[in-house]
């Protein structure tokens, strides 16, 4: 049994909304697997599954298990049974733990038998090669904005709110449903008839995505007072310091990417095609011009420097010589501040 070091994207990888629809229709899948995301997409997903066996056979064609070696036996037994009902038998596992895994990874024919659909909720990188290249895996949760500003319009439940208001609400928290619903809630429960731009920003904190992204587009513009407002908001994002990290690293190496496809005369749609692709964050026409116009705001060299000195701080805060990333983080934009003034 060998694991899955690493996933690599392949034709089975689908976006959030294909799984999703998958799961509902009238001939889903024997396996489908979700990677760590968008956690309001977890309930979903296992709604479409538990829908797919009928209510008065749930208890006996429907389960759900962790995934620790622990349950493996009792996974299998579950596998292996005769539906109840009219054939078709829903299995969710919760995380994989490695013993567990490795169990799983030899009991592929079950899972494969067709009889049954099992959902996995898992780091890719745990899940059996014998079961991950067989499923159908979602690793985005990227939704085109259209059909956000959509979702968020009809969470609102008639109340009027400002079209610069759902842009702004999708900037804070980065599109995440699982964050906006929250947010929403807390919007329809403090504010009055109509919900304003102004509403949003007193209400709705920056996540650490939005304020990483923030922080990476205020240093090339060379705007260093909204710089420092994005550092603060990071450092009171409740994010730990090495997530805080990644996300500055995936802005700058974003930033990177829109350059070259600039320097390039590549068409605009390559980069978002790229980000969609291997940042899982879909570009609209709004954000890809900030993000080219960011772009051509900072050199290149300037780029690479920055992405040298932060994979720096990340092997230091690794090996345990620094106390915090994110210090040390503070430390590197102060000095890219004062080097530019």
């Amino acid at each position: 049994m060998t694991a899955a070091k690493g996933y690599v994207s392949d034709s089975n990888e689908v976006s959030v909304t294909e799984g999703l629809t998958s799961l509902r229709g009238k001939k889903p899948a024997s396996l489908y697997v979700f990677a760590p995301g968008d956690d309001y997409f977890v309930p979903q997903a296992k709604e479409a599954a538990r829908s797919l066996v009928a209510k008065a056979f749930r208890d006996f064609d429907y389960a759900e298990f962790e995934g620790s070696d622990d349950n493996v036996d009792g996974i299998r037994e579950f596998l292996g049974s005769e539906s109840f009902g009219s054939g078709r038998k829903v299995l969710i596992i919760n995380g994989l733990e490695d013993k567990g895994a490795k169990h799983l990874g030899t009991m592929a024919s079950l899972f494969l038998s067709g009889g049954t659909t099992t959902v996995i909720f898992a780091d890719l990188a745990k899940v059996p090669s014998e079961l991950l290249k067989k499923a159908y895996v979602v690793t985005s949760y990227a939704v085109p904005p259209s059909a956000v500003r959509s979702w968020i319009k009809k969470r609102f439940e008639g109340r009027a709110i400002e079209d610069q208001a759902v842009h702004e609400l999708m900037e804070r928290t980065a599109s995440s449903f699982f964050l906006m619903r929250s947010e929403i809630n807390k919007l329809l429960a403090y504010t009055g008839a109509a919900v304003t731009v102004t509403d949003v920003r007193e209400v709705v904190p920056r996540c650490h995505i939005a304020a990483a992204a923030d922080l990476v587009e205020a240093i090339s513009l060379r705007k260093y007072d909204r710089a420092a407002t994005a550092f603060y908001d990071l450092a009171a994002s409740g994010a730990t310091d090495t997530t805080i990290l990644y996300d500055v690293e995936l802005g700058f190496v974003r930033l990177l990417n829109a350059k070259l496809v600039s320097k390039s005369n590549r068409p605009k749609a390559d980069l978002r095609a790229w980000c969609l692709r291997t940042q899982h964050q879909y570009l609209d026409d709004y954000a890809l011009s900030a993000l080219l116009t960011a772009a051509s705001h900072i050199k290149l060299r300037e780029l690479e420097t920055m992405l040298e000195r932060l994979e720096e701080i990340e092997y230091e805060t690794k090996k345990g010589l620094t106390s915090s990333a994110l210090a040390a983080l503070e430390r590197l934009l102060s000095a890219v501040a004062l080097t530019k003034q």
